[in-house]
Order: C-alpha cells, then structure tokens, then sequence
C-alpha cells in the first residue's frame, strides 16, 4: 500500500484554507514590503497561494467517496451474511448425504467457514470450491437425493459473483480514497509552505505593529472565520 504523505501543518485542511483566505488579502497590499526584505517574495508567490486557495476552496472534498464507501460495505456485509446462510443450508444437506465430516471438510471446505465468515476473499474462495464440488465431483446427485433445492448451488454461485463484483467496487473506491487523500495532503503543504514563510518574515517586517502581526499569526484563530473573502491580485 501506498504511503501517504505527512502533515507539515498540525492545523486542519479546512483550517489551513481559511487562514490562507484570511491572510491572502493583506499580503497582497503588503506585498511590496515582503518582496523589499526577502526577494524569494515574486510576485509568482502570490500567485501560487491564489491558485491553491481556489483550488482548496472546489469540491476537493472525500465526503462523497467516503460516502459510496459506506454503501459498498454495507452490501458486502449483507450479502455475506446471506453467503453465510446459503452454505450453512448447504452443508445440512451434505451432513444429511454423506455422514462423512472428511467429505465436509475436504470438499466443502467446512472447516474454513469459521475465518471465511469474517473475510469477503476468503468467503469467495470457499463459495467457488463448493460450487466446484458440486458440480464437478459428481455430488449434486446424492444432495438433490436428501432434498438439497434444485437451485441452491446456482444461488451460491451468484452469491459468490456478486461478492466478487462488490469486493472489486470497494478496491477501486478505495484506491480512489488514497490518490485524493494524497492530494489533498499535497496542496495542504503547499499552501502552509508560503503561509510559513510569510508568517516567519512578519515577525520581523511588522514587529512594531501589533495588528498587522495578529493577521499573519497562524494560529491566530480570530480570523478564521471566512464566509466570503474578495482575494486581492497584485498590480
């Protein structure tokens, strides 16, 4: 599994945007007395910090995966309940059939219902060597003799199918989760970066002037409260 980046920031995501809206108005207006004390203030610095903010500011939200994600699971823990039930009806007919607990374990795969019951995969497999058992070992015959539903072992299969179909679902949400929780990671780094460095270069540009350091103080929480900000571009 992929690594996911760190955090630079203890801050929040939501957090860091709104500090970034908050303060990227000032900076703008104060951009000439950045630039005069440290020339790695360009104007592409702005720049960079506009375009993050946009871009933290669209949908870049998980919720909505996170959301499906949800679903999935709850059909997978459904349909392996039903899974579970299907075999367990099953392997009455097989007790009925043969009396023989080896052909229960080794054909049926009995004894690996207890972990399969916790696992979709495993359940999968245990559906698949059922089936196969049933319809390739010549037992059908002697189950159908003992009252086994003509359909029973077509269920399973389609059981087995959908579970395979819907444990395939999730890996594909789940992959997409990651590559957008990295992401978002990224772009929170790279706006804390420039908010970092215009932070550390306020102390000193604007250490006589109490108001204009509380504005760049990043953890300042007094102006996080940002429902509409009218960013500013430089001249």
């Amino acid at each position: 599994m992929e690594e996911i980046p760190k955090n630079y920031s203890s801050l929040t995501y939501d957090q860091v945007i709104s500090k970034a809206q908050a303060i990227q108005p000032y900076f703008a207006e104060d951009f000439p007395q950045f630039s005069a004390y440290d020339p790695w203030f360009t104007s592409a610095a702005n720049t960079d910090l506009l375009s993050s903010i946009y871009l933290g500011m669209k949908d870049f939200s998980e919720s909505r995966l996170i959301d499906e994600i949800k679903r999935i699971n709850g059909l997978l823990d459904t349909t392996l309940t039903d899974a579970i039930r299907y075999y367990q009806e099953l392997n009455h007919y097989v007790d009925l059939g043969f009396k023989d607990t080896t052909i229960g374990n080794e054909a049926f795969g009995y004894s690996s219902l207890e972990k399969a019951r916790h696992s979709v995969k495993k359940m999968i497999a245990l559906l698949n060597r059922t089936h196969a058992a049933i319809s390739n070992q010549g037992y059908e015959t002697s189950l159908l003799e003992v009252g086994m539903p003509d359909g029973l072992a077509h269920d399973m299969a389609n059981i087995a199918t959908e579970l395979a179909s819907l444990y395939g679902e999730l890996k594909i949400l789940k992959r997409q989760h990651l590559l957008l929780t990295q992401e978002r990671i990224k772009l929170f780094n790279s706006i804390w970066e420039i908010l970092s460095k215009i932070g550390e270069d306020a102390k000193i540009i604007f250490a006589n002037d109490p108001g204009r350091l509380a504005i760049y103080d990043l953890y300042d929480t007094g102006a996080w409260n940002v429902d509409i900000m009218e960013f500013m571009h430089l001249n």
